[in-house]
């Protein structure tokens, strides 16, 4: 089964342990932004909205004081559960800055980095894949994707959300490669896309066939970056994935 996405109550009833002896967390830190994001979730699920509406990329870039003689929250826990709501906000379209408009009814180091993919990963071999293996427009990057039908297609569902959360990609340093941060925002949307689509819930999808077929990503040239062939194969795939939804 697919994460359900997260919920106000989610939020609001979530508890850290306290650290006493080590640093920890800033209580009044964490709760000042866990206080931002069950707002959020309120207002996209039709409540008041109270406030801009927090992006992932605020939370991924939100820093705590932090505690050594006094409690405070355990960091490990506090940085697991915020890795849970930034894919959770990426997936509803709340990646970069600048969001949306609010819809009027709306229904982790990451793993990716510095690695090849595993063998027998959906990443790793595709037929008719070529070579080994979000908030400006997208220059260079992908090239225009292939037609499906020199692929097989699939009699069924074959990934899951857990696929696209564990699969890593080779760094480029002294070659083109693909912008990570980029690739990593928009997997997440295709991690939240496929959990809901598992649940049967196709009104909430965020992410099409298509879209991932014309997917485009700034490319790296002087730091690292993925290896854009690696990306674009395990793109095809879960075009190919994401179709078989959209078939039925």
């Amino acid at each position: 089964m697919g994460t359900m996405p997260l919920t106000p109550a989610d939020i609001r009833n979530k508890k850290f342990h306290t650290v006493r002896l080590r640093p920890g967390y800033n209580e009044e830190d964490v709760d000042a932004l866990l206080d931002r994001i069950e707002a959020t979730l309120v207002a996209l699920e039709g409540g008041p909205r109270k406030g801009p509406l927090i992006t992932a990329e605020e939370i991924r870039n939100s820093r705590f004081r932090t505690t050594r003689m006094s409690p405070g929250y355990r960091e490990d826990e506090v940085d697991d559960f915020l890795d849970t709501v930034i894919a959770d906000l990426a997936g509803r379209g709340l990646g970069q800055p600048a969001p949306p408009p609010l819809p009027p009814h709306p229904n982790q180091d990451d793993p990716r980095r510095s690695a090849a993919p595993a063998p027998g990963h959906p990443g790793a071999s595709v037929p008719g894949g070529g070579g080994p293996g979000a908030g400006d427009p997208r220059a260079g990057g992908r090239p225009a994707p292939r037609p499906p039908a020199g692929r097989p297609v699939p009699s069924g569902p074959r990934m899951t959300p857990d696929d696209i959360r564990n699969q890593r990609f080779a760094t480029t340093r002294l070659t083109t490669g693909y912008n990570e941060q980029e690739v990593d925002e928009f997997l997440d949307r295709a991690e939240y896309t496929l959990g809901v689509l598992l649940q049967g819930r196709q009104d909430r999808a965020t992410l099409t066939s298509g879209e991932v077929e014309r997917a485009q990503f700034a490319t790296t040239r002087a730091r690292p970056g993925y290896d854009p062939a690696q990306v674009d194969r395990f793109l095809d795939v879960l075009a190919d994935e994401l179709r078989l939804y959209e078939h039925h």
